[in-house]
Protein backbone atom coordinates (compact mmCIF):
# COMPACT_ATOMS: atom_id res chain seq x y z
CA UNK A 1 0.00 0.00 0.00
CA UNK A 2 2.88 2.65 0.99
CA UNK A 3 4.83 1.55 -2.38
CA UNK A 4 1.43 2.33 -4.34
CA UNK A 5 1.21 5.51 -2.48
CA UNK A 6 4.81 6.59 -3.02
CA UNK A 7 4.47 5.77 -7.02
CA UNK A 8 1.87 7.56 -7.12
CA UNK A 9 3.15 10.60 -5.72
CA UNK A 10 5.99 10.14 -7.47
CA UNK A 11 3.98 10.57 -10.99
CA UNK A 12 1.73 12.98 -9.61
CA UNK A 13 4.13 15.56 -9.32
CA UNK A 14 5.95 15.69 -12.70
CA UNK A 15 2.01 16.00 -13.99
CA UNK A 16 1.51 19.22 -12.03
CA UNK A 17 4.49 20.71 -12.59
CA UNK A 18 3.34 20.03 -16.57
CA UNK A 19 0.31 21.64 -15.73
CA UNK A 20 1.22 24.48 -14.20
CA UNK A 21 3.96 25.72 -17.09
CA UNK A 22 1.04 25.15 -19.75
CA UNK A 23 -1.22 27.66 -17.08
CA UNK A 24 1.87 30.16 -16.66
CA UNK A 25 2.69 30.27 -20.35
CA UNK A 26 -1.30 30.61 -21.54
CA UNK A 27 -1.56 33.38 -19.09
CA UNK A 28 1.83 35.08 -20.91
CA UNK A 29 -0.41 34.80 -24.16
CA UNK A 30 -1.83 37.74 -25.62
CA UNK A 31 -4.44 37.73 -28.23
CA UNK A 32 -3.66 41.51 -28.88
CA UNK A 33 -0.71 42.79 -30.89
CA UNK A 34 1.16 45.97 -29.99
CA UNK A 35 2.45 48.18 -32.83
CA UNK A 36 6.20 48.21 -32.87
CA UNK A 37 5.69 51.98 -32.25
CA UNK A 38 3.84 51.62 -29.33
CA UNK A 39 6.72 49.36 -27.44
CA UNK A 40 9.17 51.42 -25.33
CA UNK A 41 13.22 50.66 -25.19
CA UNK A 42 14.54 49.41 -21.24
CA UNK A 43 17.59 50.10 -21.64
CA UNK A 44 17.23 54.25 -22.05
CA UNK A 45 14.69 54.37 -19.10
CA UNK A 46 17.97 52.60 -17.00
CA UNK A 47 20.32 55.21 -17.80
CA UNK A 48 18.11 57.77 -17.36
CA UNK A 49 17.63 56.61 -13.44
CA UNK A 50 19.53 58.69 -10.96
CA UNK A 51 21.81 55.54 -9.68
CA UNK A 52 23.01 54.66 -13.42
CA UNK A 53 24.20 58.40 -14.11
CA UNK A 54 26.19 58.45 -10.78
CA UNK A 55 29.51 56.79 -10.04
CA UNK A 56 29.75 54.59 -7.33
CA UNK A 57 31.70 56.77 -5.18
CA UNK A 58 29.30 59.53 -5.00
CA UNK A 59 26.23 57.12 -4.51
CA UNK A 60 28.27 55.83 -1.31
CA UNK A 61 29.75 59.15 -0.45
CA UNK A 62 27.95 60.77 3.26
CA UNK A 63 28.22 64.39 3.24
CA UNK A 64 27.19 66.88 5.60
CA UNK A 65 29.33 68.23 9.27
CA UNK A 66 31.65 65.34 10.88
CA UNK A 67 32.53 65.52 14.35
CA UNK A 68 36.10 63.85 15.10
CA UNK A 69 38.40 62.98 17.97
CA UNK A 70 39.40 65.93 19.75
CA UNK A 71 36.98 68.57 19.06
CA UNK A 72 37.94 68.61 15.42
CA UNK A 73 35.02 69.42 12.89
CA UNK A 74 35.13 68.57 9.26
CA UNK A 75 32.65 69.45 6.39
CA UNK A 76 31.61 68.05 3.36
CA UNK A 77 29.45 69.41 0.62
CA UNK A 78 29.09 68.16 -3.34
CA UNK A 79 27.53 71.12 -5.02
CA UNK A 80 26.57 70.73 -8.57
CA UNK A 81 27.43 68.17 -10.67
CA UNK A 82 29.15 65.15 -9.39
CA UNK A 83 32.16 66.15 -11.55
CA UNK A 84 32.44 69.27 -10.25
CA UNK A 85 34.31 67.47 -6.92
CA UNK A 86 33.54 67.88 -3.49
CA UNK A 87 33.90 70.39 -1.22
CA UNK A 88 36.16 69.50 2.13
CA UNK A 89 35.85 72.54 5.10
CA UNK A 90 38.65 72.61 7.57
CA UNK A 91 39.57 74.56 9.80
CA UNK A 92 37.74 77.89 7.88
CA UNK A 93 39.31 76.77 4.28
CA UNK A 94 37.53 75.21 1.52
CA UNK A 95 38.98 72.06 -0.30
CA UNK A 96 38.21 70.91 -3.75
CA UNK A 97 38.85 66.86 -3.41
CA UNK A 98 38.47 64.91 -6.44
CA UNK A 99 38.03 60.87 -6.07
CA UNK A 100 40.75 58.72 -6.45
CA UNK A 101 39.87 54.96 -7.24
CA UNK A 102 40.59 52.38 -4.46
CA UNK A 103 40.62 48.55 -4.72
CA UNK A 104 39.05 48.23 -1.41
CA UNK A 105 35.42 50.17 -1.89
CA UNK A 106 36.32 53.12 0.30
CA UNK A 107 35.82 56.46 -0.53
CA UNK A 108 38.95 58.02 -1.16
CA UNK A 109 38.87 61.78 -2.09
CA UNK A 110 42.27 63.93 -2.33
CA UNK A 111 43.34 67.57 -2.82
CA UNK A 112 46.85 66.81 -4.01
CA UNK A 113 48.20 70.65 -4.28
CA UNK A 114 47.45 70.55 -0.27
CA UNK A 115 48.61 67.00 0.35
CA UNK A 116 44.95 66.42 1.74
CA UNK A 117 43.02 62.67 1.73
CA UNK A 118 39.73 62.21 2.82
CA UNK A 119 39.12 58.48 3.57
CA UNK A 120 35.50 57.31 4.13
CA UNK A 121 34.17 53.54 5.42
CA UNK A 122 30.91 53.09 6.25
CA UNK A 123 31.44 53.03 9.83
CA UNK A 124 33.63 56.13 10.25
CA UNK A 125 35.87 58.68 8.10
CA UNK A 126 39.51 60.48 8.32
CA UNK A 127 41.53 63.14 6.83
CA UNK A 128 45.23 63.11 6.31
CA UNK A 129 47.92 65.00 5.08
CA UNK A 130 49.79 63.14 2.66
CA UNK A 131 52.53 65.10 2.24
CA UNK A 132 53.58 64.98 5.94
CA UNK A 133 52.03 61.82 6.83
CA UNK A 134 49.81 62.96 9.65
CA UNK A 135 46.05 62.37 10.68
CA UNK A 136 44.19 65.34 11.03
CA UNK A 137 41.34 64.35 12.08
CA UNK A 138 40.10 60.74 13.23
CA UNK A 139 37.24 59.28 13.80
CA UNK A 140 35.15 61.25 11.94
CA UNK A 141 31.26 60.80 11.96
CA UNK A 142 28.36 62.41 11.00
CA UNK A 143 26.04 63.26 13.85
Amino acid sequence: MIASLHSLRSSFRPLCLAASAAVLLASCASREEVPVTETKPVLPQLLQSPAATQPTWATQLKTGAFSCEMGNKVELRMEGRVTDGVTLVWKGKNYMMNPVSTSTGAVRLENKGEGLVWIQIPSKSMLLNAKIGQQLANDCRTR
